[in-house]
């Protein structure tokens, strides 16, 4: 594997990593939840749910173009 194709694999990774479950100390969490003025409770388990969805589908995405491409 070539060096600079697995650090992008990687980068990608940390990436999606980083985004799988945004919470209440997250600034990201806060705009999304007074934008769609959902109470913080309900912001809670909606947006905590869909990015918890968001960072395993990214993982996966990214885990089979490495297969298909590397």
């Amino acid at each position: 594997m070539k060096r600079r194709e697995k650090g992008c694999s990687d980068d990608c990774t940390i990436g999606a990593g980083a985004m799988t479950v945004s919470h209440a100390n997250d600034s990201y969490f806060w705009v999304v939840s007074q934008f769609s003025r959902m109470s913080v409770p309900q912001a809670y388990k909606a947006h905590t749910v869909a990015t918890g969805i968001q960072g395993v589908v990214s993982m996966v995405f990214i885990w089979l173009l490495s297969i298909i491409l590397l």
